[in-house]
């Protein structure tokens, strides 16, 4: 490989296409479909960055979504080890600070939306170990997308073989009781393409439980993931049909307070053991889409569904969830011109509902005693769209977008009775949301600048919370707007190098603040803070160092702070917004030759402040860790790839994450000391002919 092909493999911004192999030097421009239709990257107004092949694979373990998204500029993940609450993942600080799941960011694994209309995002159902390609949108989405501040997630699982039939099977065991299995059955017959996997999972953690009864350790989660696609050429377009299914069972140990995490203490919360916190989730979901030319017109046409439900006793109640939730996406573009000159118009509607069946009780030792809440929520969501895409001349490209969306929330109190009151309700948001974007080329290098509007409505659950336990919607919480500026640079330097550079401000009114209170710990309640401000860059870079070696870095600079937020008698004007670290960096240096790869990981984070008066505090660490292995050793009709990896090699102690405003000091989730996992894949496939 030369050494522009070697820099490239891993560029953000002039690559091989996804589907080229790894051996191969020939380059062409990275073409991303996080847009909703297809885009070179080098030609994108917008800040954007994708990671694929062995960078996002090779030596992991398959069961934590950080070591998907290592190195992708902008993109940061706390991992909180606790399967019960997901790992926390943020662009640009937005979603730092939610107690579960995803917010603030627009998730779609292979095409099915993971966040739902009120703009909640759990992961449970992500099959890691099928993923090929990871694309983000850094920075406001709203235009594109709706309900969402911080940007776009788009997984995509491996394709079907293009072949009659290959099979895949793999084997990862490792510390604190790590076992992970995982198989694939892929091909194409009679022009049907077809893929079908599961996956189980068994960790049982680090945290310890020093009680006298319950699991030990007390941060125990098993998995069991399957997903399946069909591909075909349909009516002059592609139809798409994707299933996928979860069955996640986790205990919660909870976070710590400073006198227990400085003791070096990795023990479960007492009060969590108590009441035998945990979730147990099952989940299926469903989709099909079609693509093609329709009248002249660019054509898809997406739906799907959804049905979760979900038993989760917290510390102060037994939350029972059945949800229903579904939608559908109808979108038509044409384009024209050639010789550099022309454009593009993409129009379209979307139609999204959510139904949760929600019940809590009140937490008697992890079973469920009287019920203090039985309402049913409903949201729905409905979108227009439009953006135009300009090619200016030769050099210069402008993106314009604008979507209206309107959410309307309703919640029917069941529970009613002398002295509590019929609280049902209904609530509703909606925003305009432009954006204007510009693409200048340099010869090599390119220069952007956008300005974008966004809004985030509170959740469902954020809304069913309040402080005085009553049902319905809190009639005070509003979402939240802002506006981003953002300008940037990318380019290849030298036919060795890529890189990214981007500068960004938001503006933001009614910013979301989640924070606790004594009658109710471990309860999440949410305020809107009057004003605040994000300014920050990014930069990342891929370098071939030689024929054989090639690193990757990634740095992201995050100021957040309030500017006018007042909350009951602290005021907090000027104070970093909690759970954000203003420093990250993540570096990879990797050696391969031939089959073979060894490469150290790199990730230091700054100090992170824990609560909105900034007078707790995560401190800063630097972790680094090693993996080794290989990719498709042919031994007779198999091809092998054995990869052993060792974690935080110095054993640092550290905060993997924070719990931001947590009552009793309890910030502190801690991360593992030193570990490892060793692995084994298998391929084998059917030779052409072969029966």
């Amino acid at each position: 490989m030369t050494l522009a092909a070697a820099a490239l493999s891993f560029a953000p911004a002039s690559a091989r296409p996804q589907d080229v192999p790894g051996d191969t030097a020939a380059l062409a421009p990275i073409v991303v479909s996080v847009l909703r239709s297809p885009v070179r990257l080098d030609r994108l107004p917008f800040s954007a960055s994708v990671i694929a092949g062995p960078a996002l694979a090779e030596g992991n373990s398959g069961l934590f979504i950080e070591e998907a998204l290592h190195a992708l500029p902008g993109v940061r993940v706390q991992n909180r080890y606790n399967a019960s609450t997901g790992e926390r993942i943020s662009i640009r600080g937005f979603g730092a600070r939610s107690q579960f799941g995803v917010r603030g960011i627009k998730i779609l694994v292979d095409g099915i939306p993971a966040t739902l209309p009120d703009g909640q995002t759990t992961l449970d159902h992500l099959d890691i170990g099928s993923l090929v390609r990871v694309e983000a949108l850094r920075g406001p989405s709203a235009a594109l997308y709706g309900n969402g501040a911080g940007g776009v997630i788009l997984f995509r699982s491996v394709p079907p073989h293009a072949g009659a039939y290959r099979h895949d099977a793999s084997v990862v065991a490792g510390s604190h009781g790590l076992l992970r299995l995982q198989t694939t059955g892929s091909g194409t017959a009679g022009g049907v393409g077809f893929r079908a996997s599961a996956a189980r999972s068994v960790f049982d953690g680090f945290r310890n439980n020093t009680s006298e009864s319950g699991e030990d350790p007390y941060s125990r989660a098993e998995r069991t993931t399957i997903n399946a696609a069909l591909t075909s050429r349909t009516a002059g377009g592609t139809l798409t049909v994707q299933l996928g299914g979860v069955d996640l069972g986790a205990l919660n140990p909870g976070s710590l307070p400073a006198e227990l995490f400085d003791k070096g203490s990795d023990q479960a919360w007492g009060f969590n053991v108590a009441r035998r916190t945990r979730k147990n989730v099952r989940q299926v979901q469903a989709g099909v889409g079609w693509s093609g030319s329709a009248g002249g017109l660019e054509g898809t046409l997406a739906a799907y569904g959804v049905r979760r439900e979900l038993d989760n006793p917290i510390p102060s109640s037994v939350v029972e969830l059945r949800r229903n939730g579904g939608g559908a996406r109808l979108a038509l573009a044409r384009e024209w011109g050639e010789g550099g000159r022309g454009g593009r118009v993409d129009f379209g509607v979307e139609g999204e509902f959510q139904s949760d069946d929600r019940r809590n009780f009140v937490n008697d030792g992890g079973q469920a005693g009287a019920l203090t809440l039985d309402q049913e929520e409903r949201v729905r969501a409905a979108a227009v769209f439009g953006r135009l895409r300009l090619s200016l001349s030769g050099r210069l490209d402008a993106m314009a977008a604008l979507r209206l969306d309107r959410f309307d929330f309703a919640a029917d109190d069941h529970l009613m009775a002398a002295g509590n009151p019929d609280d049902s309700g209904e609530r509703g948001m909606g925003g305009l949301s432009p954006s204007l974007g510009f693409h200048f080329d340099l010869g090599g290098h390119g220069v952007f600048a956008s300005v974008a509007h966004s809004f985030e409505t509170p959740t469902t659950t954020e809304l069913s919370n309040r402080r005085d336990r009553a049902g319905g919607f809190n009639p005070e919480l509003e979402p939240q707007r802002g506006w981003t500026l953002e300008a940037g640079i990318r380019g290849v330097a030298g036919g060795r190098s890529a890189y990214d550079v981007a500068v960004f401000a938001t503006a933001l009114k009614g910013q979301l603040v989640p924070f606790e209170v004594q009658s109710v710990p471990g309860r999440r309640f949410y305020r809107n803070a009057g004003r605040s401000t994000v300014r920050g860059f990014e930069f990342s870079t891929r370098t071939a160092l030689s024929q054989l070696l090639a690193i990757r870095l990634a740095y992201g600079y995050v100021d957040a702070r309030f500017t006018d937020f007042q909350a009951g008698n602290g005021v907090f004007d000027g104070n970093r917004v909690p759970g954000i670290a203003p420093h990250r960096l993540e570096a990879s240096l990797r050696a391969g030759r031939g089959a073979w790869f060894a490469e150290v990981r790199v990730e230091t984070r700054g100090e992170v402040p824990a609560n909105d008066a900034n007078d707790a505090a995560a401190r800063g660490h630097t972790l680094v860790g090693m993996r080794v292995g290989a990719t498709g050793i042919r031994a007779g009709g198999l091809a092998l790839s054995p990869f052993a990896a060792v974690t935080n090699v110095a054993n640092r102690r550290h905060a993997s994450s924070v719990v931001v405003n947590a009552f009793g000091g309890r910030y502190f989730e801690p991360g593992p000391g030193r570990g490892g996992h060793l692995g084994l894949s298998l391929r084998w496939e059917r030779a052409p002919g072969a029966r």
